[in-house]
């Protein structure tokens, strides 16, 4: 999807793209990583019900919504938004010189009409090198945003050769994006940035950094 000031990359589907294979995966309903040209972005619109997680990439980005929050945000940081009842917001590159990057996840909520609200949660990057780093989950643990979802994300970045495994519980789903670099996940596959990869509790995840600077993040739904 592309415009003047948008060029976005969609793992499921979302506004003009449709595709019945690639609606949801399980509580997870949009994954978009969206480029933003500088003084550009996501003017003023309303959400209802779902729990929208913003994770930048590049860049910063400047938020406004009708609960009176605003301020700035980049790397290093995650931002929820549970719309719930219904919140009107704004996200915009906050530099008017650079493009902005960033991955704008939806999950679906588990009750609708909750009270919308905002939260950032700083992401400890030393907590990332060698396993798997909580960042989003349905109780905060940990120093994690929380969402109104049995839903947790975590992030990892291993370095070159480095391993990263992942088992889920029963009857859960799993979800692995690629935001960065390149993984190996069994021999004669590898993903890389903006690849992604359904799995279900019947399989475990053993993969292999193939590049400097590989970043994942995963769901566990």
């Amino acid at each position: 999807m592309e415009n003047d000031w948008l060029q976005a990359r969609l793992s499921f589907c979302f506004g003009d793209y449709q595709d019945p294979n690639h609606t949801h995966w399980g509580s997870l309903r949009a994954l978009n990583e969206d480029l933003v040209a500088a003084g550009k972005g996501f003017a003023w619109h309303g959400h209802r019900d779902i729990e929208s997680l913003t994770y930048p990439i590049e860049g910063r980005i400047h938020h406004t919504d009708s609960l009176g929050n605003d301020y700035v945000f980049g790397p290093g940081e995650l931002h929820r938004m549970t719309a719930g009842s219904g919140i009107e917001h704004a996200e915009m590159n906050a530099s008017a010189v650079a493009p902005e990057r960033h991955l704008q996840i939806w999950l679906y909520p588990q009750t609708r009409g909750l009270a919308p609200g905002c939260e950032r949660v700083r992401i400890d990057a030393a907590g990332t090198r060698d396993g798997w780093r909580l960042i989003a989950s349905p109780d905060g643990r940990d120093g994690s945003a929380t969402v109104q979802q049995r839903a947790f994300l975590f992030v990892g970045r291993p370095a070159l050769g480095g391993a990263l495994g992942f088992r889920l519980e029963a009857h859960r789903l799993g979800y692995l994006h690629v935001v960065a670099g390149a993984i190996a996940v069994a021999p004669g596959l590898q993903l890389r940035s903006g690849d992604g990869l359904r799995f279900t509790h019947h399989e475990t995840l053993a993969l292999v950094a193939e590049a400097e600077g590989s970043e994942l993040l995963l769901f566990d739904l």
